[in-house]
């Protein structure tokens, strides 16, 4: 059976400014030439001047200099559509390139389940996983060893062992913007598994390969990430074995396990998860559209993390994620009112102002009213062309219906109306959020935390002090070690807090 079908991967990042020969080698050369050269520079500036002058003044000289150059390296992505740390996710590791985990696939989603946000778009494949810790013995001896402790029942000499511990098991969603990096050990985001492992957090890990959006659009990462999680349920329930089951991400993967989990609850078809675990999650995706507000708001902390803002780039990007043709933009009217219904839905931006109001959710974007003149500027000229493209009762842009005041009507949201839950995260498992204080996301992060803990969910927020974005993905020897040990003991501290009881009843598969 293929892995997937043979239409060869939808054009990506031919429309960025650099993408194409010569100018992409030439361009992301004097990138990487002038940002070495500046870390000199760096070192001396930060080493005699005060304090008070670094990003953080906790920071060391270390952290001053991570910064400063994956936030000039990042730029390499935006303008030429270069990405680090991929592999394709249709072939298999060789074992020996594996130390620390065990390769295995997952089947495709059932057909019968291929329903809601998932149903369209692209193929339905198996999707590969690394099992944490490494395993000793594969699957299929595993389920062989449980046929043969059957065929021994009646045998006096043989006592069949009884398993009644609850397993912890963390579903793994790595970051990287969705077009970075991998699930592969040897990944940067694979510190976290492998911290949860290590530290006696989790007692297992099976981190998705899921597929980039170099290979994929939307709902791909969706699909890949419901199959694996029906691995897991049925493997254990295969192996005898109760589980409880944790969703972690990290960035892009935090948004991926927020879209899942929404998945499980609207669609019913599995048990939901015991509990997420959200690092840095990335929950409004909107911010990158020009048509949107918050696109002309500065995301705070500049200095202080290596996520840029460049939206026009990053606008590219998305669309592209959105799977939208060559050139990375709309081409019609109804595309673009497509792009800007999935970019502003509850599985891609969770925390979009449009999203968070449409469920009654306070939104405050812009108080003082200091960025509004420059979205006027973009929306006045092309309001009969909003005004076509949003079809709302009184046929004006949601978005300047916010700024002229006028009360919220989104009656003819699809989703709204058909959602059978009361509330934005009504039925949402235990989470524990986990952000940098110097990150960028930080206000997205904010407005997650408070519609979650409004709409119910048992929740619990760590705001790591002076952190950039992701920090548990960078290396000990970068960043603050106390930072770090602390972020860890916060998760442990939430894990042992509900997952350790035994007799605490476990759901079925469904």
């Amino acid at each position: 059976m293929p892995l997937l079908d043979s239409t060869p991967p939808y054009p990506h990042y031919e429309h960025l400014p650099y993408a194409r020969e010569p100018w992409k080698s030439g361009y992301v050369f004097m990138r990487l030439t002038t940002t070495l050269l500046m870390v000199p520079w760096w070192a001396v500036y930060y080493t005699f001047m005060p304090r008070s002058v670094r990003p953080r003044a906790s920071w060391n000289l270390r952290q001053c200099i991570y910064v400063n150059f994956i936030r000039r390296v990042f730029k390499v992505t935006e303008v030429a559509g270069v990405t680090w740390g991929t592999r394709d996710p249709t072939l298999e590791p060789a074992d020996i390139t594996l130390s620390e985990t065990t390769w295995e696939w997952a089947e495709p989603l059932k057909e019968e389940w291929r329903t809601g946000i998932i149903k369209e778009g692209a193929p339905f494949t198996r999707v590969g996983c690394y099992i944490w810790p490494r395993q000793a013995k594969s699957m299929k001896d595993t389920i062989m060893d449980k046929v043969h402790r059957k065929s021994d029942v009646g045998n006096p000499d043989t006592k069949a062992p009884v398993d009644d511990k609850t397993y912890l098991v963390g579903i793994f969603m790595h970051g990287g913007g969705y077009c970075h990096m991998s699930a592969h050990e040897s990944s940067r985001t694979s510190r976290i598994p492998r911290g949860l492992i290590k530290r006696g957090i989790l007692d297992e890990v099976y981190s998705v390969e899921y597929r980039l959006l170099q290979i994929a659009p939307f709902p791909a990462v969706v699909q890949d990430a419901a199959a694996v999680y029906q691995h897991v349920l049925e493997k254990y329930e295969t192996m005898g074995k109760k589980c409880k089951i944790i969703l972690c991400g990290d960035s892009s993967g935090g948004n991926l396990v927020l879209a899942l989990t929404r998945w499980l609850r609207d669609e019913g078809h599995m048990r939901m998860p015991d509990g997420l675990i959200l690092l840095s999650p990335s929950c409004d995706t909107s911010h990158d559209l020009p048509e949107t507000l918050s696109s002309y708001i500065p995301r705070p902390n500049e200095w202080s993390d290596y996520l840029v803002d460049n939206p026009e780039p990053r606008a590219l990007l998305q669309r592209t994620f959105l799977g939208f043709p060559k050139g990375g933009g709309p081409t019609t009217q109804e595309d673009e009112r497509r792009l800007m219904q999935i970019g502003h839905s509850e599985y891609v931006s969770p925390c979009s102002p449009i999203v968070l109001e449409r469920w009654g959710h306070t939104v405050v974007q812009d108080p003082e009213g200091q960025h509004r003149r420059d979205f006027w500027k973009e929306v006045l000229p092309n309001l009969p062309h909003f005004m076509k493209l949003y079809r709302t009762p009184n046929a004006l842009n949601p978005m300047v219906r916010t700024m002229t005041g006028e009360p919220w009507d989104d009656s003819d949201n699809p989703y709204r109306k058909s959602c059978q839950f009361p509330s934005l995260f009504a039925a949402f498992p235990k989470t524990i959020v986990v952000c940098g204080d110097g990150e960028r996301l930080v206000r997205e992060v904010r407005a997650l935390v408070a519609a979650m803990s409004k709409d119910g969910v048992d929740i619990t927020t760590y705001w790591a002090p002076d952190a950039c974005h992701d920090p548990l993905m960078i290396n000990e020897n970068w960043w603050d070690k106390k930072v770090l040990n602390s972020i860890w003991e916060e998760i442990a501290k939430w894990a042992a807090s509900g997952f350790n009881g035994d007799d605490t009843k476990i759901s079925t598969l469904v």
